[in-house]
């Protein structure tokens, strides 16, 4: 007859219940770290989250002047206009990529403009220009006694964001601003200035 436990009070049922319950104990004990580790995950996200989700840039036309280059009652629609582009994010780059105005002025579409250039924009305004002309020779639209002329100006292109060395996909992007000339009878229409344009990103 073998000897199991020296211990007369100490049964093998006993040893069987002790590793039991210390298995128990550090199941609970793994649960708790793997609890800690998904609640710290999950708030690192949320934070990541509100960071990395940049509010829509805003757009106005800050001034334009229409003109039309007569010639015996036809001529050609000039449009020079400037834009000011706006970034509300202290923390995000604004990338824009692929940005071109078109413009309707008293019903004639207008050539689009060449494309501005790539840039990038941090938090604050930046001025954008831009000159259309009809592309075929149109009825003067300035001429005396008219209604005020609606101009319809358009921007689009591609806006990306960039938050320290992560930078987000593509997006499109489209701003457009509806406004009526002041001086419809004038040779050179001033179109109202300060004029809010509609933000959309797709």
């Amino acid at each position: 007859m073998s000897l199991i436990t020296d211990d007369p009070d100490r049964s093998p049922r006993d040893c069987v219940a002790a590793r039991r319950h210390h298995s128990g104990r550090r199941r609970r004990r793994l649960l708790i770290v793997a609890a800690s580790a998904v609640a710290l995950l999950l708030a690192m996200a949320i934070i990541l989250w509100l960071t990395l989700l940049p509010s829509s840039p805003r757009f106005r036309l800050l001034s334009a002047t229409a003109s039309t280059n007569a010639t015996g009652g036809m001529g050609t629609v000039l449009l020079d206009a400037a834009l000011v582009a706006h970034n509300p994010n202290a923390h995000a780059l604004a990338l824009y990529d692929g940005l071109r105005a078109r413009a309707s002025y008293a019903g004639l579409e207008l050539a689009a403009a060449a494309p501005i250039p790539p840039f990038q924009q941090a938090q604050g305004d930046i001025v954008l220009s831009a000159a259309l002309s009809s592309s075929s020779a149109a009825e003067e639209t300035t001429a005396g006694g008219r209604s005020p002329t609606l101009l319809t100006l358009r921007l689009e292109g591609r806006l990306r964001w960039k938050v320290a060395v992560w930078v987000s996909s593509s997006r499109t992007l489209a701003a457009e601003c509806v406004t009526a000339a002041i001086s419809p009878s004038q040779p050179r229409a001033v179109v109202v200035q300060d004029c809010q344009c509609a933000t959309t990103i797709g």
